[in-house]
């Protein structure tokens, strides 16, 4: 089967890139930020009850001509796809979240980031983890602080994993854990239908909407809209009620045009709660 044409014209449009793509450090990192400003996270699809297809059209379709968002399955999907155009030597990874869970709690690995190799190094490139997704590549054999424009990473070794840990207000926290092994597609295949079906998957109970900006995140996670300027300083927190509300965020703050059947679907979850 021939694979759908990467639509390079309409992808950099839609991250605002007008440069030239080539696979070097420089480019790897102006295409993540790019990336992560411009296309937000979002679990809207699961919330509504459906399964994201993560093949390439339909990555195309939603998330560059539609003009919506998704999460890392999604996310990283497409960007593979753009690395691996723009002639990068690029893999996928597959992790266990750790964010927000205790530590005696064994968590599935359902969360997808690459590994980019530039001149013998390996990097890190992760437009898919929310609110605390790296907006630069790092160094996987780095085990120093890294720094983005928006805050502080290092990687800790734990058995035969790599913890990712980002650094916040209140200090380390964890982010997920890289596993040793390669993932083949039907992994993510596997790690997409649990996050988007099992009955005690977060993202099918939660509303979770997060952008980079310049300096800082923006975060909607349920019914708390957080602002982050810095990881030193304690973030901004506001609250939002109504089904009006609701549209108008996610339309002025994460540029999401969200159909009414969908924006009901995710009222009714939050209701639920």
């Amino acid at each position: 089967m021939t694979e759908t044409p990467f639509d390079w014209d309409a992808y950099k449009r839609r991250i605002h890139f007008d440069g030239t793509i080539t696979p070097t450090i420089d480019t790897l990192a102006q295409l993540i930020e790019r990336h992560a400003s411009a296309i937000p996270f979002e679990n809207i699809e699961v919330l509504a009850g459906r399964v994201p297809p993560l093949d390439r059209a339909s990555l195309q379709q939603k998330l560059i001509r539609r003009r919506r968002g998704g999460y890392c399955f999604e996310q990283n999907g497409l960007f593979l796809a753009v690395l691996k155009e723009a002639g990068f030597v690029v893999a996928g990874l597959e992790a266990r979240v750790r964010a927000g869970v205790p530590a005696d709690v064994v968590t599935a690995r359902t969360h997808m980031a690459l590994r980019v190799t530039l001149e013998g190094e390996d990097y890190l490139a992760d437009v898919g983890f929310g609110g605390f997704a790296p907006t630069a590549p790092l160094k996987l054999r780095g085990r120093t602080e890294q720094r983005d424009a928006i805050g502080t990473y290092r990687f800790v070794d734990v058995e035969s994993d790599l913890l990712l840990q980002c650094r916040t207000h209140d200090g380390w926290a964890d982010c997920y854990r890289i596993g040793p092994s390669e993932p083949q597609p039907i992994d993510y295949e596997m790690g997409n239908w649990f996050v988007a079906t099992h009955p005690k998957a977060m993202l099918r109970h939660n509303l979770l909407v997060a952008r980079s900006t310049p300096g800082g995140r923006l975060t909607l996670f349920n019914r708390t809209l957080t602002r982050r300027n810095g990881a030193a300083r304690p973030p901004e927190e506001s609250s939002l009620a109504t089904r009006a509300e609701f549209a108008d965020v996610l339309r002025d703050a994460f540029g999401l045009q969200i159909d009414d059947a969908d924006l009901d679907a995710l009222m009714a979850v939050l209701e639920r709660q």
